[in-house]
C-alpha cells in the first residue's frame, strides 16, 4: 500500500511536505483586523495587514491587562450575606419558586474580570512623508485598514505556518515579519528599492515616557486601572486611577540599515531609515506572575527590552530567523493532517486562501468535502495559533488568543471558563503540544491560591473555587453588579472543570512528577465539591442552587424563565469526573498518604452522586426536574459534558439520549459550539452528523438577523480563517482541531479506537503525530473511507499490552518501550473480537 510515512523514519521526526495546507495566501492586503495575519511567540502578538506603501501591524502582549482589581480588606459580599443568599435560593427551589431562587443569587455578584488590552499600533511607510504618532484617543479610527490596495499585478501576501513568517511581495516593496521565541523580538525586514522607510509606534494605552538615542527608540505605556465589561453598558468604561497600579509595558524599537534616525514625540516614537530597513522590536512588562499584582518599577522591564533588542540586532536577521524557525518547528512539525489525494503542488505554487473558501462555498453555506485542503489547513492553523499564543512562562490563550486591538474587547477578551478556556486546550495533549498547556496549569494553580478565600466566604468550604470568567489576576468570585443573569454570573464549577486538564496531562503522559505537582490542586477542588454536594431524601447527592452555563428554562407553572434549579447535569458529571480521577491518580501514583480522609470521603460520595436523568422525550435532562427549555436550540450544550471531554464512555442509554439531545438542539451554532458538537458527535460515532457540522464550520462568516435556530450566533470563518462566534473567538479555531482528532483517534475508553467517526466526505487522508492516553504516538492512513495503515509508538518505560480497534476488527499488541509497531488493515482483520 502507499503511505506518506516512511518505514525508515520515526514518525515523530518526519518532515512535513511543502503543501498549501501549511500556508495562507492572499492577492490583496487586509482591509480590516480579521483579515490580517497573526504572529506570536506566546507573549508578543502581532496582526500584520500586508500593505505595500503603507503597512499596519497591531501589537499585543499577553500580560497587558487592565487592573489589577483593588481587593478590599473586607469583601462587600460578606460570609453572612453569601450564606443567606444561598439559603434563600435553596429554599425557593424547594418551594418551586425558580424565579425567586434566581433573584436571591444576585446578592452574590460583585465586580468582574479585567480586560485584555491592545499594546500598540505600528505603522510602516515607504517613500512617503513619515506620519506623526497619534494621541491615545485617536489611535483606533472608526475603520482600521491599509489604504494601499496593492499592485494591480504581482502583489501577494501570506503566512507560512511552518516557519511562522508573514510575508508581502509587491512591485516595489517586499517584507518579511516574524516573532522569534528564542530571541523574544518582532522583526520586520523591508526591501523598498532603496527608498526611505519609516516606522511609527503609538498606543491606545497611556504613554508614560518616550525616548530616542541613536538607532534606538523606546516608549513606556500603562494599561488602564479598570475597564468595565461591555455588558454593563457604562458611558465611560475605561478608567484611570490617580494612584495607578496597572501593568506597564516597555516597547523598544531598534532600526538596522543606512542612516537610521530616531525621535520621540508626546504621542509615540519614530524610526527612519534611508533605504532598505530592518526593525527589531522588543517588549517587556511589569507583570510578575498569574494571580499577583504587577511590579511598580518599570526600569527593569525597559532595561531588559533594550537588551533583547540590541542582542537580536547584533545577531543579524539570518541568525534570528533560523533560530526562530527551528524553535517553532520543534513544536509545529510534530503533527500533520493531509486530506484528499490531490497531487503535490509545484514548488512555489500559490496557495490562494480565498479560492479555498470559494471552493468550499455552496450557496449560503459550504461543503467541506469540496475543499478537503481547507479542512487540513484549519487543523494546521489551529495548532499554529496555540503555539503562537501559549508557551511556557507566558499567560494562557484568552478568548482572542494573544491578539487584540480594542480597549473594551468583546467579553473583555477574558478567560471564559464555562467552555471557552477549556476548549482552547483540548488539542494540546492530542496533537503533541503539551508544553503549550503550561500557562493554563499556572492559572489553575493560581486559582487554587486565590480561590480559597471565596470558597470559604461564600460556600464555607476549605477547598478552592472559581466561577464563570477570570483574568490574569485570577479573579475567582461570581461576577456582575447585582442585576445580571445568574445563568452566567453564578457557576462555581469552573475550577472543577479546569482540573480535568491536569488529569489529562497525567493520563496522556504517565508522568509521576506531574501527578505529584497537581495533587494538592486536585485535592482542593475535590474538597470544594464534597462540601458543596447536598444530600437528598433518597440518599443521593446533588447540587442546589445550580445553573447550567448560560441556559434558561421555563419556570414550571409560569410564563417566566429562570436559570436556577437543582442538580444541573453538568455539576453532577464534573463532580463525578473529578472524584473518580482523584482516586485513580491517588492509587496509580501512590499519592493518598496525607490525604486519606479526603480520599475516603470521595470514595463514599462517588456512588451517591445522582445519576443523569432522561426526560419524557428521550432527551438528557439539563437539570434534575426541569422539563421545558426557554431556547430549545441554545448554543450551550453543557449537560452533554459526560460525552465529551470527560474520559469514561457513557452507557448506551446515556449515549442515545445525548444523541437525541443534539438532534433537538440542532446543528446551527457559534464557531465554538459547532466545534464542541463535532467532538460530541465523534464520541458518539456519528460520522454523517460530523460531516454536517463541518460544512457549517467552513462557511464564510456573514452577519445575519436573529432567528429561531441560532440567531446571530452563526459561526463561520473570517477571511484570515479566524473562527467567528461572531465576533472572532479563538476557541473555534482551537476546538475544531480537537474535534477532528476525535474523529480520527480516540483513547478515552481504555483502548485505541481508529477512525471512529471519519466524515464521509473526507474518505482519503493521512495524519501523523496524534497522541493517545498512555504515552502513545499514532499515525494513520486511510483510503476510500477505510483504514490502510497505523503506526503506534510507545514512549512508556515498560512493555505494554494494548487493544486496538478498527470498526469491527480488533487486535491485542505488545508494545516494547520506544518501539514503533506498524499494522495494515489486513493485520487488524486477522484477530476478531470475542
Amino acid at each position: 500500500m502507499s503511505s506518506v510515512f516512511s518505514s525508515e523514519v520515526s514518525p515523530s521526526r518526519a518532515t512535513p511536505s511543502a503543501h498549501p495546507v501549511h500556508r495562507l495566501e492572499f492577492a490583496s492586503p487586509a482591509s480590516e483586523w480579521v483579515e490580517a495575519l497573526p504572529l506570536g511567540d506566546g507573549r508578543l502578538g502581532a496582526m500584520v495587514y500586508g500593505g505595500e506603501q503603507e503597512e499596519l501591524v497591531w501589537l499585543s502582549e499577553g500580560s497587558v491587562w487592565s487592573g489589577p482589581p483593588r481587593r478590599p480588606a473586607e469583601h462587600p459580599v460578606t460570609a453572612e450575606a453569601a450564606r443567606a443568599a444561598i439559603a434563600a435560593s435553596r429554599a425557593a427551589i424547594a418551594a418551586g419558586d425558580h424565579v425567586g431562587a434566581e433573584e436571591a443569587l444576585q446578592a452574590l455578584q460583585h465586580s468582574y474580570p479585567q480586560s485584555f488590552q491592545p499594546l500598540a499600533r505600528l505603522r510602516r511607510t515607504v517613500g512617503a512623508p513619515t506620519p506623526e504618532p497619534a494621541p491615545q484617543a485617536e489611535v483606533i479610527p472608526e475603520r482600521d485598514h491599509v489604504d494601499t490596495p496593492g499592485s494591480a499585478s504581482g502583489y501577494a501576501r501570506g503566512l507560512d505556518l511552518r516557519s511562522a513568517t508573514a510575508w508581502t511581495r509587491a512591485a516595489a516593496v517586499s517584507q518579511r515579519a516574524y516573532v522569534s521565541a528564542p530571541h523574544q523580538v518582532l522583526v520586520l525586514e523591508v526591501s523598498a528599492s532603496g527608498r526611505p522607510v519609516s516606522f511609527v509606534l503609538d498606543s491606545p494605552l497611556r504613554l508614560e515616557q518616550a525616548g530616542a538615542d541613536g538607532a534606538e527608540a523606546w516608549a513606556v505605556v500603562r494599561a488602564p486601572d479598570d475597564v468595565v465589561p461591555a455588558y454593563q453598558r457604562e458611558a465611560d468604561p475605561v478608567r484611570w486611577a490617580s494612584d495607578p497600579r496597572g501593568v506597564q509595558a516597555a516597547v523598544v524599537l531598534r532600526g538596522v540599515g543606512d542612516g537610521v534616525r530616531t525621535r520621540a514625540t508626546p504621542a509615540g516614537v519614530v524610526v527612519e531609515v534611508d533605504g532598505d530597513a530592518t526593525l527589531v522590536l522588543a517588549v517587556r512588562t511589569t507583570f510578575t506572575r498569574l494571580g499577583h499584582d504587577p511590579g511598580a518599577d518599570v526600569a527593569p522591564a525597559l532595561a531588559r527590552a533594550r537588551e533583547l533588542a540590541r542582542t537580536a540586532a547584533a545577531a543579524g536577521t539570518e541568525r534570528i530567523h533560523a533560530d526562530h524557525v527551528a524553535a517553532h518547528r520543534a513544536l509545529y512539525d510534530r503533527a500533520e493532517l493531509r486530506l484528499g489525494v490531490a497531487p503535490e503542488p509545484a514548488p512555489g505554487a500559490a496557495a490562494d486562501t480565498d479560492a479555498l473558501l470559494d471552493a468550499a462555498a455552496d450557496g449560503a453555506g459550504a461543503h467541506a468535502g469540496a475543499a478537503p485542503e481547507l479542512v487540513a489547513l484549519l487543523f494546521q492553523y489551529g495548532r499554529y495559533l496555540l503555539i503562537s499564543s501559549s508557551r511556557p512562562g507566558g499567560t494562557p490563550a484568552n478568548l482572542q488568543g494573544i491578539w487584540n486591538q480594542q480597549r473594551q474587547p468583546p467579553w473583555s477578551s477574558d478567560f471564559t471558563m464555562n467552555i471557552n478556556l477549556e476548549m482552547n486546550y483540548w488539542l494540546a495533549e492530542t496533537t503533541s503540544l503539551p508544553e503549550c498547556a503550561e500557562p493554563l496549569f499556572d492559572l489553575v494553580e493560581a486559582f487554587a491560591e486565590r480561590g480559597r478565600e471565596p470558597a470559604t466566604r461564600i460556600y464555607g468550604s476549605s477547598g478552592w473555587v472559581a466561577h464563570h470568567a477570570s483574568d490574569i489576576w485570577a479573579f475567582a468570585d461570581p461576577m456582575g453588579d447585582g442585576t445580571h443573569d445568574p445563568a452566567w454570573a453564578f457557576w462555581p464549577f469552573a475550577g472543577v472543570w479546569l482540573t480535568s486538564h491536569l488529569v489529562d496531562r497525567v493520563t496522556f503522559s504517565h508522568d509521576p512528577e506531574a501527578a505529584r505537582r497537581f495533587w494538592p490542586t486536585l485535592c482542593g477542588a475535590a474538597r470544594f465539591v464534597l462540601d458543596w454536594l447536598e444530600p437528598r431524601p433518597d440518599g443521593t447527592l446533588g447540587t442546589s442552587p445550580s445553573t447550567s452555563p448560560e441556559n434558561r428554562f421555563v419556570a414550571p407553572g409560569t410564563d417566566r424563565t429562570s436559570s436556577v434549579a437543582a442538580d444541573a447535569t453538568m455539576d453532577l458529571e464534573l463532580s463525578r469526573h473529578l472524584l473518580r480521577s482523584l482516586l485513580r491518580l491517588g492509587d496509580t501514583y501512590g499519592l493518598r498518604a496525607g490525604s486519606e480522609a479526603l480520599c475516603a470521603e470521595a470514595e463514599a460520595a462517588l456512588p451517591r452522586i445522582a445519576s443523569v436523568g432522561v426526560d419524557p422525550d428521550g432527551l438528557l435532562r439539563e437539570w434534575g426536574d426541569v422539563e421545558e427549555m426557554a431556547d430549545p436550540h441554545h448554543r450551550h450544550i453543557a449537560h452533554l459534558v459526560g460525552i465529551h471531554p470527560t474520559d469514561v464512555p457513557p452507557s448506551d442509554l446515556h449515549a442515545a439520549a445525548a444523541s437525541r439531545s443534539l438532534d433537538a438542539r440542532g446543528d446551527e451554532g457559534t464557531g465554538w459550539s459547532l466545534a464542541w458538537k463535532l467532538a460530541m458527535r465523534a464520541r458518539l460515532r456519528e460520522p454523517e452528523a460530523v460531516g454536517r457540522l463541518l460544512d457549517l464550520f467552513v462557511r464564510r462568516n456573514v452577519e445575519i438577523e436573529p432567528g429561531p435556530t441560532g440567531g446571530r450566533w452563526r459561526g463561520g470563518l473570517y477571511r484570515n480563517l479566524f473562527s467567528a462566534h461572531p465576533p472572532f473567538q479563538i476557541d473555534g479555531n482551537l476546538g475544531v482541531v480537537a474535534a477532528l482528532t476525535e474523529c480520527l483517534l480516540q483513547s478515552h475508553a481504555g483502548y485505541l479506537d481508529l477512525l471512529p467517526a471519519l466524515p464521509p466526505d473526507l474518505p482519503d487522508g493521512d495524519v501523523r503525530g496524534l497522541r493517545a492516553r498512555g504515552d502513545l504516538e499514532v499515525d494513520l492512513s486511510w483510503r476510500g473511507g477505510r483504514l490502510t495503515e497505523v503506526r503506534i509508538t510507545s514512549d512508556a518505560p515498560a512493555t505494554r499490552r494494548l487493544r486496538v480497534v478498527d470498526g469491527a476488527h480488533e487486535r491485542l499488541l505488545e508494545l516494547p518501550p520506544g518501539a514503533t509497531v506498524r499494522l495494515t488493515a489486513s493485520d487488524l482483520s486477522q484477530e476478531r473480537p470475542s
